[in-house]
């Protein structure tokens, strides 16, 4: 099963990938389609390891890209497909709040799930109205004058989209879809029995549990932690609800592995194309 796991984490990637050059529209053909996909690889890789991973991930993304965009257009971006995230988080949580309510009734998973879509929802709507504002761009241009321009061009890349951007998020609620299969797949290899309706809420486990531990590095622990104590609203034993968490690592912390290959190949490519070019 592990294989295939790997495999659906790629077309996660790839979803998120599409989700971006959506968000981006016409600069986004800038990038070419696998420098795009090789960045998320390295951002996903990031996620996977660092603390705060998804907002890791969208600053690194900003970094590798902002040669093709521009450093104030890379960080609207990041910030952009932040808020993006959270909404397709979100949205996916009722899907998965509804499955376990009907499949696995627990009142308290159910109501965890429910929890994580209102914190999700408000927190990406929060960070859109703050990034478009133009009182907050104001206030942070005057009390920042040596990067007023930076700012204001940010907000104005900002202000281009939508409070949610309906098809960027679409995308990534399929890479949600790809995740959900991937969990359920997982479940089944250990003994749950599994249908449409308990992979969401298994999903919806995940979901939560990645909420809880976002401050852990890659989440380790932390996910397991969740898991167990979801083990009976799962009808399963704790050890193989953790076994589950543990086997998403192992997909995990090898697309962390390639992503640090992939990062290594870009150093190394910005390097050679920066000494080559000719000296005025």
């Amino acid at each position: 099963v592990l294989p295939i796991a790997f495999l659906l984490d790629a077309v996660r990637i790839g979803c998120d990938a599409w989700s971006t050059r959506l968000l981006l529209g016409e600069r986004g053909r800038a990038i070419p389609w696998l420098v795009l996909f090789g960045g998320h690889v390295v951002g996903h890789g990031v996620m996977n390891v660092f603390p705060a991973g998804r907002s890791a991930s969208e600053a690194t993304k900003a970094a590798l890209f902002h040669r093709h965009l521009g450093a104030a257009e890379a960080l609207a971006m990041g910030a952009s497909n932040q808020a993006n995230t959270l909404f397709s988080s979100a949205v996916f949580s009722l899907a998965c709040a509804a499955a376990a309510a009907i499949a696995m009734p627990d009142a308290t998973l159910v109501t965890a799930i429910v929890v994580h879509f209102v914190v999700l929802f408000v927190s990406g709507v929060g960070m859109r109205l703050a990034a478009t504002n133009r009182a907050v761009e104001a206030f942070f241009a005057n009390r920042f004058p040596r990067v007023g321009a930076h700012l204001t061009r940010f907000a104005e890349r900002s202000r281009e989209t939508p409070i949610v951007a309906w098809g960027p998020v679409s995308a990534m609620v399929l890479g949600r879809l790809a995740q959900t299969i991937e969990y359920g797949l997982l479940a089944y290899a250990v003994g749950i029995s599994m249908g449409p309706l308990e992979a969401l809420a298994v999903q919806g486990v995940n979901l939560v549990a990645a909420a809880v531990g976002v401050l852990m590095p890659g989440q380790l622990g932390s996910s397991e932690a969740v898991f167990a104590l979801a083990a009976d609203a799962l009808h399963t034993d704790e050890a193989s609800a953790m076994t589950i968490a543990l086997a998403a690592h192992l997909c995990a912390l090898a697309w962390a592995v390639i992503g640090l290959v992939v990062l290594f190949a870009w150093r190394g490519r910005v390097t050679s194309s920066t000494t080559s070019e000719p000296v005025a």
